[in-house]
This record gives structure tokens, C-alpha cells and sequence, in this order.
């Protein structure tokens, strides 16, 4: 641990004693011989020569021009009017507003590691990053009480994934954690996340206080320890595909990042069209979502998950999507599209292949954008762009246009 440096008296040099001001010192008005005036009624001073009397004024002006200017100045700064100060949102933040932002990586895969550390530099964030686990890593008496039961048998990597997960629910417990961002290391975002995260903080307080207070009463939310409101468990923000939970509860806002329909992505489900209107994003309770890219969890919803999971038989998401959806004291808000999305990698869960992602072979990790992430901070912070400026980051597409494989299939015809 490195020593601080004290700036105290005590501790300077034994032959320095005091600090002196190197201030003008002014001269000695008893150095200065002013005329006595006269009692008879008469004056001596050198009324007929002007020359006198200006270089009398003149050297008056040097002895005192310092207390004239710092009249002059203080006088101007009292009458100053005071600047306004713009109130900034704590999710604008260097971990968007949570306590902690944790990422799970196995300690080998250095290859997802870099370019995630990367783009967290260049959107000013600050991960904790957390080793993930294998399955031989887990000792059978750690296993979730019924896991591979229910004529399910677990593909390779499927424990270690959901193991890692409540290893971190339970660091949080045992620290006291309030809130923590967990995403996973394949990740991507836009270069605007905490725009984009301002607005999910006014759709979560909105969805995850149903039904809405009485406008009599309103709720107080500065004295909640979340600027997200605190009655929210699980907030799911990165995932390959959600639905909204059909009862109508629906908060749209203003975003420019949001991928419209042509170039949103999913394999799981999407809200239907008419959910969400041109330009915006959308928070809601969540229903049927799939994939655990990146989900925001609160304390009490991180006992919860930890009680629930002790019995689970199932790969996490389709755990977390049953609690969720059928648990009336589970308050879960998701959004659609994503904020953060998943991007192609070598997957660490053994599927028929090997390195599939998306269905297809992946032999070689590139630094590409994340599915529907228009300025990816991966991408821009790879080409050295970060800091270029809006102006001068790359965009993956402009909406309105057709995908690129689309627009090659029609020309191709």
C-alpha cells in the first residue's frame, strides 16, 4: 500500500520553520513628508506650481494602487450573480449508478477479457472483473439440490455458468452489496450507455412502483438508496430475447441508440408490434427471457435468487425466467431492445460443434459489434475512435436502412 504524502507543518524539513508570504510590502508612510498646513491662515502648499501637485498625486497612487484594485475587484465580485449548476444523475456514474459493476470470466479466456476492458475505458466505466468457474471446479455437495432430475441432462459448462452466478448473489449478500450490474465477458454497449441508462432509471421507477402511488403522496425516491427506486429485484438489460408481460404496464422514452425493428435482435421472443412506438425504448415487467448477457439485481433480490437457486434444475435464465414470471413477490423489469448485447464468440458451454454462437462455428475471435448496438464502444475503442467524438465514431448502420446481409441478398437479385 502506498504511503501518502502529508502536507503539514510538522512535516517539512526541521530547518524550515514557517511559511512567509512573498507579498509587496509597502512602504513606511513615516518615510513620506506631507506640508503642515499654515495657522495664520495661509497655506503652504505649492499652489502655484501644478507640477507639484500632480507629482504629489502621482506618488500617492503608487503607494496605494494594491488596496485600490482590490477595492474595485471585491466590489465587482459581490455583485456577481451566482451560476446555476446543473444537477447531474448518479446513474451517469462510472458504474451507472449501482455499486458495483461485476463481470464473470474464466481467468484463461483473455481474448474476451481485453476488448471488454477496453470499451469500459472508453465509456468511462469501472468493472470488477470476477473469475468464473468450471464445472470439475464445483464440489457435488455445492450442486443446486436437483440439478440434471426432471429427465434434463446438462450440456458441459451449464453448472459452472449458473455456479458463477450465485457465487456473486452471495458476495453481495456477505458484503452487503446494494445493487451490482453482472454481465457476462462477450458483451458489448453503445457508446451513449448512460444516456441511454437515465432514461431506464425513470421506466424502472415507474414499472417496478405499479400500482402508481397517490399523486396526493407522491413517493419520495431521494431518500431510496437506488437512483433506479428501490423495489425492483432483478432489472434484465442484456439478453437474446424477452416479452413483455402482457398486462399493458409499458415506459417508452426518447432514445437514439435503440435499434429500430429492421436491425433489433433476438432468438427468443420480442414484444409484439404497436408495443413500441418509432425511436424509443421500452421497460416492463419481464416475461419469457432468455440469456443472462447482462441483468442488474438489487440485495433482496439477490437472498431471494440465492434461496430459490439451492433447488434449481435448470440452466439460469430458464431458473431466473420461472421466478419472474410466476413468483408474485419477484419484481423483475426488463427492456427492450437491449441496452447490453452479446456479441459472436467461442462459447465456454459445450454445444454439438464445439465454438458455435448464433449456430454457427466461431474459429476466431475478432473484435465485431454487438448485435443491435449501433456506436459499439468495443469496436470504436479497438480503432482508437473513443475519444475522436461523436462525429468521428463508427456507427454499425443508419437506421431505416436495411441490414447489410438484406441489402446483399436484393442486389445479388
Amino acid at each position: 500500500m502506498s504511503d501518502y504524502i502529508k502536507s503539514t507543518l510538522a512535516n517539512l524539513p526541521p530547518r524550515v520553520h514557517s511559511l512567509r508570504s512573498l507579498s509587496f510590502t509597502r512602504p513606511k508612510l513615516t518615510s513620506v513628508q506631507f506640508p503642515t498646513p499654515n495657522l495664520q491662515g495661509k497655506s503652504s502648499l505649492p499652489t502655484r506650481n501644478p507640477r507639484a501637485l500632480i507629482a504629489l498625486a502621482l506618488l500617492l497612487l503608487l503607494l496605494f494602487w494594491k488596496d485600490i484594485i482590490r477595492d474595485v475587484c471585491s466590489h465587482a465580485v459581490t455583485r456577481r450573480l451566482p451560476v446555476p449548476v446543473a444537477e447531474v444523475s448518479p446513474i451517469r456514474n462510472n458504474t451507472l449508478g449501482f455499486q458495483n459493476i461485476f463481470v464473470l470470466s474464466l481467468p484463461e479466456r483473455g481474448d474476451r477479457r481485453t476488448p471488454l476492458l477496453a470499451a469500459a475505458n472508453a465509456t468511462n466505466l469501472t468493472l470488477t472483473v470476477l473469475d468464473a468457474i468450471r464445472d470439475r471446479q464445483i464440489p457435488q455437495s455445492d450442486w443446486p439440490q436437483w440439478w440434471g432430475t426432471n429427465n434434463w441432462v446438462p450440456k458441459e459448462g451449464e453448472l459452472g455458468c449458473l455456479m458463477s452466478h450465485v457465487r456473486t448473489w452471495r458476495k453481495m449478500i456477505h458484503e452487503n452489496i446494494s445493487t451490482a450490474l453482472i454481465m457476462e465477458s462477450d458483451v458489448d454497449w453503445d457508446m451513449r450507455i448512460k444516456d441511454t441508462m437515465v432514461g431506464v432509471g425513470d421506466g424502472v421507477k415507474a414499472i417496478a412502483d405499479w400500482p402508481f402511488p397517490d399523486p396526493q403522496h407522491p413517493r419520495d425516491f431521494s431518500k431510496e438508496i437506488s437512483p433506479y427506486g428501490d423495489k425492483w429485484d432483478l432489472m434484465w438489460i442484456g439478453h437474446c430475447g424477452i416479452n413483455a408481460d402482457g398486462s399493458g404496464r409499458i415506459y417508452a422514452f426518447n432514445d437514439s441508440s435503440a435499434a429500430d425493428e429492421e436491425h433489433a435482435w433476438n432468438f427468443g421472443e420480442r414484444p409484439g408490434e404497436g408495443h413500441r412506438p418509432p425511436g424509443t425504448r421500452i421497460v416492463f415487467q419481464t416475461r419469457k427471457t432468455v440469456c443472462t448477457t447482462s441483468y442488474a439485481i438489487s440485495l433482496a433480490g439477490a437472498r431471494k435468487f440465492n434461496k430459490f437457486f439451492k433447488d434449481a434444475n435448470s440452466p439460469i435464465d430458464l431458473k431466473l425466467w420461472d421466478l419472474c414470471e410466476h413468483d408474485p413477490k419477484t419484481r423483475c423489469v426488463g427492456t427492450w431492445p437491449q441496452v447490453i448485447s452479446m456479441t459472436e464468440s467461442k462459447t465456454n458451454i459445450k454445444h454439438t460443434g464445439g465454438g458455435l454462437s448464433f449456430g454457427r462455428e466461431i474459429t476466431e475471435e475478432k473484435i465485431v459489434a454487438g448485435n443491435a448496438i449501433q456506436i459499439s464502444a468495443r469496436v470504436n475503442a479497438h480503432l482508437g475512435l473513443a475519444d475522436k467524438g461523436p462525429t468521428r465514431w463508427k456507427s454499425e448502420w443508419v437506421a431505416g436502412e436495411k441490414k447489410k446481409e438484406e441489402a446483399a441478398d436484393d442486389s445479388s437479385d
